[in-house]
């Protein structure tokens, strides 16, 4: 082995032990996704770096980062989606190497207050003949452009990623296909069970009013009764409807699904709303973002139902402490104190504790009704400068 092979060699080995072990204990593809972002910020000694899935379409499904604070990304908004510069790594099987990214043709700028990068290091990840995701590094105006070393560094390190991103996507798909029929299962135990039950049993209630000889406050009680089977009928019918309707059959990512939400529940005339920030998309994992997603819908559907609004605002955000959903209408509001308890709320409060989270549902009469979910945020294993 010739002289200077064998050092590089080494360095190389250890970098890839470096990381094998960093991903053995990851537990989501979100955990692997800040890991791998991690390291490619270290292996490069990059100033900035990110790892972006693209799905069948080529469009960024997920996009991690490290080197920006989380203040500066709340500012920035919403991720990429794949457009530009980032989105031509799609269409590449090799790394891309610029000593400054502003002078390719497919630079589109950055929106306001964006870090000034210069020198740009992609390099796309890899599996089953497809480029299925793709790390990116940069470094500031003034930094010297990244080398072939940091390009063979990265090169390794998306081989590496290769293998357990595909892996972890493989488990997520199954997983999300395994919700899907079980949602269906569900819906189809509700409608053929629980409420033919409750229906059959609001018959008998109702021929029992009829008899002459029941007195006046009894038929009184079950004419209550037979009005408060009805409503839980109705509440489990649109339960039924949401675990049918669902959302895209894929990894869940809020930005996309929430949209999706206001567009399925809220109908022409009532404007709406929607904030997501990119430091609150990189929060959760799959399960979480599915009872969060459930919470937001039910809140915008009881606004529907219940609160005759013009206007619904759905805001996603993260602080130093928590992340936040809030979804708000200015409606007719309600007076809790006189309000009932659906199956819809319940189960909101049941997913709300297994977030490990505060729900607190405020309605005013006259002036609207607030939902507000509060969930105290987990420590991540982060690269220095994140």
């Amino acid at each position: 082995m010739a002289a200077g092979v064998a050092p590089e060699f080494a360095l190389r080995l250890a970098e890839m032990a470096v990381t094998s072990e960093a991903l053995v204990s990851a537990e989501s593809l979100n955990d692997i996704l800040h890991r791998l972002a991690a390291r490619a910020h270290e292996v490069t000694r990059a100033d900035y770096a990110a790892i972006s899935i693209f799905d069948e379409e080529g469009h960024v499904t997920r996009f991690v980062y490290t080197g920006i604070d989380e203040a500066l990304a709340r500012r920035l908004g919403n991720p990429p989606v794949g457009r530009g510069l980032l989105g031509e790594l799609r269409r590449h099987d090799r790394p891309l190497r610029l000593d400054n990214l502003k002078r390719h043709p497919r630079f589109t700028g950055w929106p306001e207050g964006h870090p000034d990068m210069e020198a740009f290091l992609g390099v796309p990840i890899r599996a089953g003949g497809e480029t299925i995701g793709s790390l990116y590094m940069t470094r500031v105006a003034g930094r010297e452009p990244f080398t072939e070393r940091d390009e063979l560094a990265a090169a390794v390190l998306a081989l590496q990623a290769a293998a357990t991103v595909a892996s972890a996507l493989a488990r997520e798909r199954t997983g999300r296909v395994a919700i899907l029929e079980e949602r269906e299962r569900i819906a189809h135990d509700l409608h053929d069970g629980i409420i033919q039950s409750l229906y059959a049993i609001g018959l008998e209630f109702d021929t029992l009013t009829r008899r002459d000889d029941l007195p006046d406050d009894a038929r009184e009680l079950l004419r209550e009764e037979v009005e408060r089977i009805n409503s839980i009928i109705q509440d489990i019918r649109e339960y039924i409807s949401m675990l049918e309707a669902g959302s895209p059959p894929s990894a869940p990512d809020l930005s996309r699904d929430l949209a999706f939400v206001l567009r399925q529940l809220v109908p022409p005339g009532i404007d709406t709303v929607l904030n997501v920030t990119a430091a609150a998309l990189q929060e959760l994992n799959n399960r979480e973002a599915e009872d969060v997603l459930y919470i937001a819908r039910e809140a915008v559907s009881n606004a529907v139902r219940h609160g005759s609004p013009t206007k619904i605002g759905v805001d996603l955000r993260q602080t130093d402490s928590e992340l936040t959903l809030t979804v708000q209408d200015n409606g007719v509001g309600f007076d809790p104190a006189k309000a009932p308890t659906g199956l819809g709320t319940i189960t909101m409060r049941t997913r709300a504790a297994r977030l490990g989270a505060k729900l607190t549902i405020l309605g005013i009469p006259g002036m609207g009704t607030t939902v507000h979910l509060s969930i105290p945020r987990r420590s991540y294993e982060r690269g220095e400068g994140e």
